[in-house]
């Protein structure tokens, strides 16, 4: 039977011993929420790389290679869909997600609906795709809800466009203020005053917490070379890498990697 919904289900810290990390790529869309813990992702085709904390919903489309690996395993726990994406798009193209991170605000009803959905797996019934496709309907709707633009406290939709756009470029070396601007439709000064003072923080320096928080989360999975990171992250002097991530973070990279081993040795006594 050609299903909707492909698997789901619910993921908790003691069943990822053998989960497969690093880039993957898979043949359905995918969704995921982050309830528990911290994870790091990063979406290749686009340049998203970042920390995520709960609630959080991440969105891939089939095809795209990406990263979704927890910070701590020991602490992790996420809900995950494959579906059929055209089949959604058709059904409900309105609340499809955007592609990358959507923040929420709680878990509300969203777990209940993610563990009716993986209770659908265990047959082949049409019936059974089709209450679990309603189920992802009902995850969507909860989603596109909760992404609702809140009170004026808020940054505008410019300084959410600027961070958006960081996130997608920490690869790249620096961001041209003028190019930021020209894209949102607003002076340079302009937007870098409305930006310090929505954020506290001045663009550039943004930016570059930005990619120690990036580099932070890799240091967490000993799967990446601390060599690779200043490549990744666009910083092509690897010393001036180090010693910018010490000035942020009091600790050299090699060193905050060696805190994260011995906390995690600390738990497992």
């Amino acid at each position: 039977m050609d299903k909707k919904v492909h698997s789901a289900g619910i993921i908790e810290h003691s069943e990822l011993t053998g989960r497969p990390i690093g880039l993957r790529e898979f043949n359905s869309d995918f969704l995921a929420m982050t309830f528990g813990g911290e994870a790091f992702f990063l979406l290749e085709d686009i340049g998203i790389a970042t920390r995520i904390e709960p609630v959080s919903v991440i969105y891939v489309p089939a095809g795209q290679r990406h990263i979704y690996d927890p910070v701590v395993p020991a602490a992790w726990q996420n809900c995950w869909v494959l579906f059929d994406g055209a089949r959604a798009r058709q059904a409900f193209s309105e609340i499809i997600p955007v592609i990358g991170i959507t923040r929420l605000q709680n878990i509300s009803d969203l777990k209940n609906h993610w563990l009716q959905m993986a209770r659908c797996m265990f047959t082949h019934d049409k019936l059974e795709d089709e209450q679990a496709f309603c189920a992802l309907h009902n995850i969507l709707m909860e989603i596109k809800r909760q992404n609702i633009p809140g009170d004026a406290s808020q940054p505008s939709s410019i300084t959410n466009n600027v961070i958006d756009m960081m996130h997608r470029n920490l690869h790249q070396t620096q961001l041209s203020l003028k190019s930021i601007a020209i894209k949102n439709g607003i002076a340079p000064d302009s937007l870098s005053k409305r930006f310090k003072r929505e954020t506290g923080m001045p663009l550039y320096q943004y930016f570059l917490q930005l990619k120690i928080n990036a580099a932070k989360s890799m240091l967490a999975n000993l799967n990446y070379r601390i060599t690779d990171l200043a490549d990744f992250l666009g910083i092509e002097d690897q010393y001036y890498f180090s010693r910018l991530f010490k000035k942020k973070t009091g600790l050299s990279p090699s060193n905050y990697r060696k805190q994260i081993i011995m906390k995690k040795q600390q738990r497992q006594k």
